[in-house]
């Protein structure tokens, strides 16, 4: 088989002996935005650390897009092609459901090597089919394998969340899988934008929704990082599984003039951020609201913008290694570039830049001290400590404590001045 998406053309697949093969849930239906998007081309990438085999692939288990359209299929088509160095198999998710049969072919099919069958089927409009269950039938009966596992997007009923299939349609499934019960090892979904284990009729079930959507809360469920999860054969020839974070961006271009043209824009579109913003509270002032309504909505689409360019470049890190980072950004600010302007500006007799580089120093020394205590205390605990945060909206310092300073000691501005934190 090729490398990326394999269009599906008839029901039962003979494939390679596998070692591993990870499943991506979700990628697409909360938009194709560049963030969300960067999101499953790194789960696409990313190495599991189990050692490869020759029939390595990788399983996507519903909504692809957000919608159906041929013009999402073809860009998802296109980046999957890009970014996938094994093969690609697609299940049909409820936002998948229009145009599908046109880019990945067939909603039912098998894989098979020499000890696994894995059966893909069509649940996406909350039922399963006659054609479903004779797909199923028929792959049960011509490869009896000691292992199954069976994948479909939306979750059967179980005890975690109620977004599943009615229990009906559960039980045509469960009918056609009774005789082979002892071999099935796992059911698959996606669906839910998050991540849960749970035990159906002896079987475990994985839902996993976290390879591109917007993480949801579920009820009693620590919400999830962004995630794949492996399928594999242990040192014992045991069929196990493990969820994989997704890490923060690291897109790394060999182009040096892309790696400029995108700094340029991230650049670019942060400067018309602040500057649009700028705009809506002078024209606020002046009473004009609509100017100030569309000036803001500028502003917010050129945060997505840069928001967008930034998941494209090597810059996303971890907390840990961005509180390390921010704290020796804040230290050259304090140290080396905010000094140096501040002393220009007074030699020069320039006295609103010498104002506001002062307004920032002060800022930036807090900062800068704020970044180191929270690096020490994430070297040995899961997060810092918790306590309310404040900034002066008047000249930008920083605050920390549990109640809300009467006066900013900076620049002497009122309580009400002084934000929260959300």
């Amino acid at each position: 088989m090729k490398n990326g998406i394999q269009v599906i053309t008839q029901r039962f697949i003979p494939i390679d002996d596998f070692n591993s093969f990870t499943v991506l849930g979700d990628p697409g239906c909360d938009g194709l935005g560049a963030e969300i998007v960067s999101v499953f081309a790194r789960g696409l990438r990313e190495t599991s650390g189990i050692p490869p085999g020759k029939g390595d692939f990788q399983l996507i288990l519903g909504d692809i897009v957000p919608f159906g359209s041929k013009v999402f299929y073809a860009n998802m088509a296109e980046l999957v092609n890009a970014a996938a160095d094994k093969p690609v198999f697609v299940i049909c998710g409820n936002h998948d459901t229009d145009y599908y049969d046109g880019s990945f072919g067939l909603k039912d099919y098998a894989l098979a090597d020499s000890r696994t069958l894995i059966a893909a089927l069509d649940n996406s409009r909350r039922i399963i089919s006659a054609h479903s269950l004779e797909v199923l039938s028929q792959a049960l009966e011509r490869y009896r394998r000691p292992n199954i596992i069976l994948t479909m997007h939306i979750p059967p009923p179980n005890g975690v969340s109620g977004n599943t299939i009615p229990p009906e349609e559960w039980k045509k499934l469960s009918a056609v899988l009774a005789p082979c019960r002892d071999r099935l090892r796992y059911i698959i979904c996606g669906h839910l934008h998050s991540y849960f284990e749970d035990e159906l009729e002896g079987t475990k079930l994985i839902v996993s929704g976290g390879a591109g959507a917007r993480i949801e809360e579920e009820p009693g469920i620590r919400a999830p990082y962004n995630h794949v999860v492996d399928f594999f054969y242990d040192e014992r020839g045991v069929l196990s599984h493990k969820k994989r974070d997704i890490p923060p961006g690291q897109e790394d271009y060999d182009d040096p003039k892309m790696k400029t043209l995108l700094f340029n824009a991230f650049s670019q579109e942060c400067m018309a951020h602040v500057r649009y913003k700028l705009y809506a509270e002078d024209a606020e002032k002046r009473g004009m609201k609509n100017t100030a309504r569309l000036f803001r909505a500028a502003a917010d689409s050129e945060w997505y913008h840069a928001k967008n360019f930034y998941y494209t470049m090597p810059g996303m890190k971890e907390p840990l290694p961005a509180l390390k980072e921010s704290a020796e950004k804040e230290r050259h600010e304090v140290e080396e570039i905010y000094g140096e302007c501040l002393d220009y500006a007074r030699e020069r007799g320039l006295g609103l830049p010498a104002y506001a580089f002062t307004d920032a120093l002060m800022a930036e020394k807090v900062h800068l001290r704020l970044f180191r205590q929270a690096g020490g205390q994430l070297e040995t605990e899961e997060d810092i400590a918790g306590g309310p945060y404040y900034t002066c909206s008047s000249c930008g310092y920083t605050f920390s404590g549990t109640e809300r300073p009467k006066n900013c000691p900076v620049c002497g501005a009122p309580a009400d001045k002084i934000i929260p934190a959300a």
